[in-house]
């Protein structure tokens, strides 16, 4: 594709776009149920006021996304389609928002989630993680006299966002770290003597001497081979964290 040529297509993508995302918004919207039908292709490009072939990128877009379906036919058309199952468990979460989530139900699905993590980290890591891994624990440890709550927590959830990094799994990569930053995000909103080390919002006591040890020893049996001495890691690491918030 030429340079004009791709320097054309721009604003008509950029369109498609932005039609996809009205079509989107007006499902969401009506909560239009799978199965209705939009219209035809003709009568909504013609409510767009947009040129057939920016319609036609809109529909492939919204289709791949698993959003509409086309079917022919005279009484055919565009359809709101049935998204696939991880679309919808997509959605669900997004409606998961405001006081319908608490920071304490976040972080006893985090704590469950932490030994397969813990397990998957030493099935997967390499000696790059590893010396991440090291590092953080590290940081951990130097922030542990800081007077900054919130640089506390921070550095502790960054060696956890990393363990959880190592894992291939992508939907339980991405659901630990999505609870991990709704709690980050929440916690920004309180003032900054609330979040300390004993407090139910800590996480898992890295600002203590103990939290030191356990994350050091957590990164090393992460480190190792020896499934037994990692189920220990995880066991004093979730005995921490339950500690740490009055067992709760």
């Amino acid at each position: 594709m030429s340079t004009d040529r791709a320097a054309a297509e721009l604003p008509r993508l950029s369109l498609a776009e932005a039609v996809a995302k009205r079509i989107e918004a007006r499902i969401a919207e009506e909560a239009l149920p799978a199965g209705h039908r939009l219209g035809t292709r003709d009568s909504l490009r013609r409510e767009f006021d947009v040129a057939a072939a920016t319609f036609n990128e809109t529909v492939r877009l919204l289709a791949a996304r698993g959003t509409v379906s086309v079917r022919p036919g005279v009484k055919g058309g565009i359809f709101v389609a049935s998204p696939p199952p991880l679309v919808r468990l997509g959605r669900k979460m997004l409606e998961l928002s405001g006081d319908s989530v608490s920071v304490s139900d976040c972080l006893v699905v985090r704590d469950a989630l932490e030994p397969l993590l813990a397990q998957e980290a030493m099935r997967h890591r390499t000696g790059a993680d590893i010396a991440d891994l090291r590092r953080l624990a590290g940081e951990l440890a130097a922030a542990r006299g800081s007077a900054d709550p919130f640089g506390r927590l921070a550095a502790n959830w960054a060696l956890h966002r990393r363990i959880a990094e190592i894992t291939p799994n992508k939907v339980l990569q991405h659901t630990y770290i999505s609870l991990l930053e709704f709690v980050e995000n929440r916690l920004r909103g309180v003032t900054p003597d609330e979040p300390d080390e004993d407090g139910p919002y800590a996480g898992d006591g890295g600002s203590s001497p103990d939290g030191t040890a356990v994350h050091r020893e957590l990164v090393e049996a992460i480190a190792g081979d020896d499934p037994r001495r990692l189920s220990a890691a995880v066991a004093a690491h979730a005995a921490l964290t339950a500690s740490r918030r009055g067992g709760a």
